[in-house]
């Protein structure tokens, strides 16, 4: 995964946004679904889900000495993953090094799988103008009954097999439910039925929102946006400033109708 950051939020640190996207990640580490390793140039999260989605095998972030120290890793990610037929995906983002790693990536096969942006708000400056949906509300995920659905809007999303989606909602159940951050999920019911969901998580010295995914048959109704502003409203109430996202080019315009830069 490759972002940017315009020059004209240079106000939040980019490194924050990179380290959120990370710190993230390293949440997933407290369930026992979830093996993070550490090692002295990298970090990244490997499980026993061979379904190719970034949040079961990942590098979110890797910082290496020297061309050589690079292909060593690579080369040991890629044999450990082949060894568990399993996929992984590697995030190279702007604070990554060498700054060229997905060069160094593709040439040892590695293919890029999306451009994305990364973007911020002021919470402040949020226009709060986003049009709802009649009969559209937005819950926080308290519940195992809300988890499981929450799940399966997800895993619809990333057109996940029966078996992933389960290993998913082992791994969410496994992580609990907290009152506040770092991590707050949210769900989006229309007339009832789950449609939509988000999350918050507060780390790296920033908030960050992710897993803004919508069903299938609720999308052009603006549940997206709706969405992304109960999750903005709830971070500005907690006492939060800037939020970060990073943005599919899919995303770019309905977070800039909220605000985003």
């Amino acid at each position: 995964m490759v972002y940017r950051i315009p020059a004209s939020i240079q106000s939040i640190p980019v490194t924050k946004i990179d380290k959120n996207f990370a710190a993230r990640l390293a949440y997933f580490g407290r369930s026992p679904y979830v093996e993070i390793i550490r090692e002295a140039e990298l970090m990244r999260l490997r499980t026993n889900v061979t379904f190719p989605h970034y949040i079961f095998n990942v590098v979110p972030t890797a910082h290496f000495s020297s061309p050589e120290s690079a292909h060593a890793y690579i080369n040991n990610v890629i044999e450990d993953t082949r060894s568990r037929n399993a996929a992984v995906f590697w995030s190279v983002g702007p604070t990554t090094s060498p700054l060229d790693l997905g060069y160094y990536l593709e040439a040892h096969g590695f293919e890029p799988v999306m451009r994305c942006t990364g973007m911020t708000i002021d919470v402040e400056l949020l226009r709060e103008e986003a049009p709802v949906p009649s009969g559209f509300t937005v819950e926080r995920v308290m519940n195992n009954s809300r988890l499981r659905q929450f799940v399966d809007v997800l895993a619809e999303n990333s057109q996940m097999t029966r078996a992933a989606a389960e290993a998913l909602y082992k791994i969410e159940l496994s992580l609990g439910f907290d009152d506040f951050f770092p991590r707050q999920r949210y769900l989006g019911l229309w007339h009832g039925q789950p449609v939509a969901t988000t999350t918050l998580f507060s780390g790296g010295g920033v908030v960050g929102i992710y897993h803004v995914a919508t069903a299938s048959q609720a999308r052009g109704y603006g549940i997206a946006s709706a969405m992304s502003l109960s999750a903005l409203q709830d971070a500005r109430r907690w006492g939060h400033h800037h939020v970060t996202l990073i943005a599919t080019p899919q995303g770019l315009s309905v977070y800039r109708r909220l605000g985003f830069q």
